[in-house]
């Protein structure tokens, strides 16, 4: 990597060998080194192991939907990370999952020194390194706090503290998606958004889960009421329970 503290890790499945063989050469091209981490693939998982893996009533408190198996295997991943980081005090890291591209090395090079550089130990932070089309633009350049909706964990940069807090907050089993970091910083994570984003999703096909299909209009407005009324319950749970 671009510093000695900087560790990378990336998240691959054992049956995505080409999605390791794309992401391997898209890290390579950008100058970085990296720890491969088996991925938890949550289909492999049985009912019992999935029921066990996830508090499924939080989850559906939180998003208004049971977990899918793609997503509590997706959780268990980054988890796999932090556990790596905490284990080997690894001050700062890059995480990636295996559909990272990195069209400007140069500009993602500049990006991870400039994270360096702002990185405090004291204070747990992540900084989202990815753009998605639906994402928000910022008010220019530098490091802004994750807007509502804003998720993706594709690409992102933690410092150990951070580590420590999501390992602490999203521990099996899990209640919240591995990417929420509007909720994480509730939480007490310093969630930051990197603009301009130097990474994003290569669009190769999710190995995961299936696409989400579109729902008619009285199903979102319903969705979105018990999202609303749940997320009040959770936020409730939030100081009994600490995550």
């Amino acid at each position: 990597c671009y510093t000695e503290a900087m560790k990378a890790y990336l998240i691959n499945l054992g049956r995505s060998p080409e999605r390791l063989a794309a992401a391997d050469a898209a890290l390579r091209t950008a100058g970085v080194a990296y720890e491969r981490v088996e991925g938890v693939d949550g289909r492999a998982l049985d009912a019992q192991a999935l029921r066990a893996a996830a508090n499924r009533v939080r989850f559906r408190l939180i998003y208004g939907a049971w977990p899918s198996a793609g997503t509590v295997g997706c959780a268990l991943s980054h988890q796999a990370v932090y556990r790596r980081m905490l284990a080997k005090d690894v001050p700062l890291a890059l995480v990636f999952e295996d559909d990272i591209a990195i069209p400007d090395p140069e500009a993602f090079r500049r990006t991870v020194e400039a994270i360096a550089q702002d990185n405090d130990p004291a204070v747990p932070t992540a900084w989202r390194l990815e753009h998605r089309p639906t994402d928000p633009p910022m008010a220019g350049e530098g490091f802004w706090p994750a807007k509502p909706g804003v998720c993706g964990a594709c690409a992102y940069a933690v410092n150990l503290a951070g580590a420590r807090l999501l390992a602490r907050v999203n521990r099996a089993p899990i209640v919240a998606l591995a990417d929420d970091w509007p909720r994480f910083g509730r939480l007490g994570l310093r969630a930051l958004t990197v603009w301009p984003a130097p990474c994003r999703e290569s669009g190769a096909d999710s190995t995961i889960g299936k696409a989400a299909r579109p729902r008619p209009p009285w199903r979102v407005a319903l969705w979105r009421l018990i999202r609303a009324l749940g997320r009040a319950i959770d936020a409730l749970l939030i100081p009994l329970t600490g995550r």
